[in-house]
């Protein structure tokens, strides 16, 4: 597509984009919820609910802050989220798609609501870390907003906002895109399912192979 050869620099969404984690969520959320007596939730029961921030999805899904305040949930499911990290593997192409532009010399920068040391250490432990310029994470784990590390970045960099592209998968990533002014398509494979990000009319790819393929058109 002509529209993507005016691209200068990726920005990456990680969970669910690029590291596939979809599954680790379910079934750590499951375990929160059964701890409180609540159903389980199946996978697309987990992609039509989860969004951002994490504080009103809790609420949205049933959790009683009233008895189990935001913090604790947050605690418990980072606790979990940690300990299952090592055993997470990167989505197909994902490497794939982060050499590629590596070798056209396009900038790739990493933003995410994770805490920024366990990003950090995400990247080390797939051994990716070389294909960022920037890594960009929050100073906590209640994975609430990104934008303002992004406009940051934006501004730092004096990056014309028209080269950029956002790389995501979910609706809030899409909104977070809007608000910087940038580009972004969409992936289907993380934590919000295809019809769902079709919904927002943006350009939605079924993985990352999709990603490529839309440069090479």
């Amino acid at each position: 597509m002509k529209f993507f050869r005016q691209i200068r620099n990726i920005i990456w969404d990680w969970n669910g984009t690029l590291v596939d984690d979809v599954d680790l969520c379910v079934t750590l959320i499951n375990d929160i919820r059964a701890r409180r007596s609540l159903p389980a939730m199946n996978l697309n029961d987990y992609k039509e609910a989860f969004n951002f921030p994490v504080r009103d999805y809790y609420q949205r899904i049933g959790f009683d802050f009233a008895k189990d305040s935001f913090e604790q949930l947050s605690r418990e499911f980072i606790e979990g989220y940690e300990n299952g990290r090592q055993s997470l593997s990167l989505h197909s192409d994902a490497i794939a798609a982060l050499e590629y532009f590596r070798q056209r010399k396009i900038p790739q920068c990493l933003l995410s609501a994770t805490q920024l040391q366990s990003l950090e250490y995400a990247l080390k432990d797939h051994k990716i870390a070389h294909y960022f310029n920037s890594v960009l994470g929050l100073d906590h784990h209640y994975a609430d907003n990104k934008t303002h590390l992004g406009r940051q970045w934006l501004q730092r960099n004096n990056i014309s906002k028209n080269q950029v592209l956002f790389i995501g998968d979910t609706l809030h990533d899409l909104e977070v895109a809007q608000a910087m002014g940038i580009n972004c398509v969409l992936i289907a494979s993380g934590h919000h399912n295809y019809e769902r990000l079709r919904s927002s009319n943006s350009i939605v790819l079924y993985n990352l192979k999709g990603v490529i393929d839309i440069f090479e058109k």
